[in-house]
């Protein structure tokens, strides 16, 4: 039964990843709305699965969302470059696929369903009931969220819910699956072990001038010095014009109104909670956990002072200040959390709001709308940045006029006094080198790499201002001499006789350890210290080493103190000998079978889940019912990317 699973595990992980990121709506999400698609019809399905399709609206909501959050960690190259609209594509046809088997299996949900779902989350309950349709309806549209949107997406996971139920309803945990569960977890080993780590070793090394000189000759090939070039430009610094440009009130509030947005005060929520952690609990645990804090939240509502229960019952640092939080903005807390705040009135106490840290009660205490800070507040701090963009704009205009006179006189110096600009020059530079002064300067670089010699350019903006340069000097690129080479020559040799040295040390070693030799003798003749490790699960770690997934037989099946077969992974050698083993209490485990079991059984079922839906999905695929327009795909992308 589970042998499907196993093949397709690793290859759902990351759709999986995505569509949750998409489409969970367990909380509100951020919704990115449908806007224009520049040379797409939004006529033109991107995909059809079976009777379904996935519209061009749809795509592109998704793909523009997932964007949108990802902003701070991918550029359009990044998203070029890994084909994230394929990835998103993946992740809606597994959707669509999930919609299209529960429809064939006779699944469907019911009104009553979607709106027990949508009641579930506690952003919309207030004092144990529903909060209200003008309310619902106003938290989704502060989410971009639209009701119908909203409400089919949480048909969609209901729906998701109900197939996934039926599917999995027959598959369980046998015995045997438990018992190397909590082996996994509780058999624990301490090593005694040692690490011959070339990299540590290069201290140890002594360098001639003949091994040097040795490994260049062997090794020549891979030494060359690139080409350099150097220029002398015209410097329109935007700093030194500042004193030059003159604000008026109305370039002050032309920015100011153009700005304004970024002006803005934000929303704030001053509160106080009460959390019940429930970290590395069970699911029995944890709905006890919750009929405690239920008992709490009702003395609460009843008009008990929060500051007092929190102290009595909070688990959060907070308590003894009586679970006071301080005011805090969007993004501050985790998202649960945060929804549950900003939704609640000034003096309400939320219902039982759950995250990763726990089960909280929230009291909302004050809020801060939010507001615009007015121009006279604003305008002195405004003048700088008016005065720097106007400099730097002179600062262009006068980099254009410089290059213009370059065209029929070729002095730089004659044509930089008329401007009363400065005239510098670089250093021999390779191409991506850093230039002097200049900052970021990877426009004036790429120019400087595409000109011939006393070639006057255009110019071109930098960090500081903007150039005019002129190509001075070519030195063409060419194998590197001993002497040009010779840093980079000593470092590579000394590597090369480190890693020699850690070779004939782990032979040393391995050879010791072979003829019966205990692990003291073969680390005194390695020369390094034997470390004791702490006490050690499969699959563990150590520091000084990495991974030992691939020593867990030996483990704990090794008697004490013989030392096991040394392992070699990127340079480093790892010997060891177990010295203390923590064996499995059978009545312990008899015990725990039906709690492991429990734990269990969710992932297992959710492994099953995704590896019967990625089957579907292939059959699908192989009778033609799932078809995807990649130019219409590509185009949304390119379009947003």
């Amino acid at each position: 039964m589970l042998d499907f699973m196993r093949r397709q595990r690793s290859t759902l992980k990351w759709v999986w990843v995505i569509l949750i990121f998409i489409f969970s709506v367990t909380l509100v999400t951020l919704y990115i709305p449908f806007g224009d698609l520049p040379n797409v019809s939004i006529t033109n399905d991107v995909a059809s699965i079976g009777h379904d399709s996935i519209s061009a609206k749809e795509f592109q909501a998704a793909y523009r969302s997932y964007v949108n959050r990802m902003s701070g960690q991918l550029n359009p190259e990044m998203l070029r470059a890994f084909h994230f609209e394929r990835q998103i594509m993946d992740a809606l046809v597994i959707r669509h696929v999930i919609t299209e088997e529960a429809k064939r299996l006779g699944l469907n949900t019911s009104s009553a369903e979607v709106e027990q779902k949508i009641l579930e989350n506690s952003v919309f309950r207030e004092n144990g009931g529903f909060i209200g349709h003008a309310r619902y309806q106003a938290i989704l549209a502060q989410n971009n969220l639209t009701v119908d949107d909203f409400e089919s997406s949480v048909a969609n996971e209901v729906l998701t819910d109900k197939l996934k139920s039926f599917i999995t309803a027959g598959v369980y945990v046998t015995d045997k699956e438990v018992e190397q569960e909590y082996k996994r977890r509780n058999e624990k080993a301490k090593l005694d072990y040692f690490v011959i780590d070339a990299a540590k070793l290069e201290d140890k090394v002594t360098l001639t001038d003949q091994d040097q000189r040795d490994y260049y000759e062997k090794n020549k090939a891979k030494y060359t010095v690139n080409e350099k070039r150097k220029a002398k430009y015209v410097f329109l610094e935007s700093l030194k014009l500042r004193s030059q440009v003159m604000v008026t009130d109305d370039d002050l509030r032309q920015y100011y109104e153009q700005h304004k947005n970024e002006y803005t005060i934000p929303e704030r929520v001053k509160a106080q909670h009460i959390l019940y952690k429930t970290q590395g609990k069970t699911p029995e645990e944890i709905e006890k956990i919750k009929e405690q804090a239920r008992g709490v939240l009702e003395r609460a509502k009843k008009g008990e002072d929060f500051g007092s229960l929190a102290k009595q019952f909070s688990e959060d640092t907070t308590a003894a200040s009586g679970g006071d939080l301080g005011d805090f903005g969007h993004g501050q807390m985790v998202p649960e959390f945060e929804r549950a705040a900003f939704s609640l009135g000034v003096g309400a106490i939320s219902d039982l709001v759950q995250t990763q840290f726990g089960v909280h009660i929230i009291k909302v205490n004050a809020k801060q709308e939010a507001r615009e800070r007015p121009f006279e507040e604003l305008k002195e701090a405004i003048r700088p940045v008016v005065e720097t963009r106007k400099a730097e704009q002179k600062a262009s205009d006068l980099a254009q006029q410089v290059a213009v006179e370059l065209v029929n006189n070729k002095n730089l110096d004659a044509v930089a006094a008329k401007f009363n600009a400065q005239v510098k020059e670089t250093p021999l530079i390779e191409q991506g080198q850093p230039i002097p002064e200049l900052g970021n300067a990877a426009e004036l670089d790429k120019k400087m790499f595409m000109m011939n010699k006393a070639e006057i350019g255009t110019a071109v903006q930098v960090d500081r201002g903007y150039v005019v340069p002129q190509l001075i000097d070519i030195v063409p690129g060419h194998p590197a001499s001993f002497e040009e080479a010779q840093s980079k020559v000593a470092t590579d040799t000394k590597t090369e006789k480190a890693k020699q040295l850690a070779a004939d040390k782990t032979k040393e070693v391995e050879d010791l350890l072979k003829s019966g030799k205990d692990l003291k003798t073969a680390a005194k003749a390695a020369g390094v210290e034997i470390k004791t490790s702490e006490m050690l699960t499969r699959g563990a770690s150590i520091p000084e080493f990495g991974s030992i997934a691939e020593l867990d037989k030996e483990m704990f099946t090794l008697p004490l103190g013989k030392p096991g077969t040394p392992i070699t992974v990127a340079g480093k050698t790892l010997a060891f000998a177990v010295k203390e083993r923590q064996e499995i209490n059978p009545d312990e485990m008899k015990k725990s079978m039906d709690m492991m079991r429990a734990e269990m059984l969710p992932e297992i079922r959710e492994r099953y889940f995704n590896a019967y839906i990625q089957e579907v999905r292939k059959k699908m695929e192989t009778n033609k019912q799932i078809k995807i327009n990649e130019s219409v795909m590509t185009q949304i992308a390119q379009s947003i990317s």
